[in-house]
């Protein structure tokens, strides 16, 4: 049986490395200092693209998600293969896990070279876009606008099962409770209540902070128990409401940008 050892390293953009030939690196849990794509290759095949938004090299006051947690979709990397990090310039990729040591004329497990096989095409990543308001301009009561808007090809699937966080940026008042709120649509029909009888239209955006910080909010919102599945050729929209009952107005000079992020599990049939 295979000898396993403590995994706790940082890998840096333009390095390419080289595994041993009796031992393999098993990754649970990876984080960046980038603040665009980054990605793990190995053997020539890419795994799932992170920002340092929602996978930081460490948990800290700042963000408190800390390194992003695999699950089931860790990357292994088998004995002999080389890999790389591919991202800007000078940053680091901190992966963490188990390394696995063979013993003599042992061979390597079979389900972690089944793993290696599929991590190419299924993988742990992130779906994330941005709306500008317009500079100067107010954000009406009740309008909604869309800040998402997402369509896998025929043969791809993505899963919202993850964290999700959304934020309201150069507002002239800080957005509080009962404000702002982030509205999910599938083909068009929302996954939300559809008057505001019930209550607020939408999760409350201070409720999925971006990033959870000690000082801004430590809560971390999950889709695990409410999964969205997004099939090939259907459309995930996400939108923001102003339900506040009020105008919102952006700071002298600048536009209100409402920014949604969610950490999915994407897979290429």
């Amino acid at each position: 049986m295979p000898l396993k050892y403590k995994l706790d390293k940082t890998l840096v953009v333009g390095t390419t490395y080289q595994m041993a030939p009796d031992m393999g690196y098993i990754i649970t849990e990876i984080g960046t200092d980038a603040t665009s794509d980054i990605k793990l290759v190995v053997d020539g095949r890419p795994t799932g693209p992170i920002l340092s938004d929602f996978a930081p090299l460490h948990k800290t006051a700042n963000n408190t998600l800390g390194p992003l947690k695999l699950g089931d979709l860790y990357y292994v990397i088998p004995p002999d293969r080389k890999f790389w990090v591919e991202g800007p310039s000078g940053a680091k990729l901190r992966i963490k896990g188990y390394i696995v040591k063979l013993m003599p004329g042992e061979a390597f497990p079979n389900d972690l070279l089944a793993r290696f096989e599929e991590q190419h095409k299924k993988y742990i990543t992130y779906i994330k876009d941005s709306y500008s308001v317009g500079t100067g301009t107010s954000w009406s009561d009740g309008v909604e606008y869309t800040v998402l808007e997402y369509t896998p090809k025929t043969i791809e699937t993505v899963k919202l099962d993850g964290v999700i966080m959304g934020k309201v940026e150069n507002a002239s008042s800080a957005i509080s409770e009962g404000q702002v709120g982030v509205r999910f649509y599938l083909d068009g029909t929302p996954l939300d209540i559809l008057t505001s009888d019930p209550g607020m239209k939408g999760i409350d955006v201070t409720s999925i902070p971006y990033p959870p910080t000690s000082t801004s909010g430590e809560d971390i919102v999950k889709l695990d128990d409410t999964p969205i599945l997004v099939l090939g050729d259907h459309t995930l929209k996400v939108s923001f409401i102003n339900v506040s009952g009020s105008a919102i107005s952006p700071t002298t000079g600048a536009s209100l940008t409402l920014t949604f992020i969610a950490i999915v599990k994407y897979e290429q049939k």
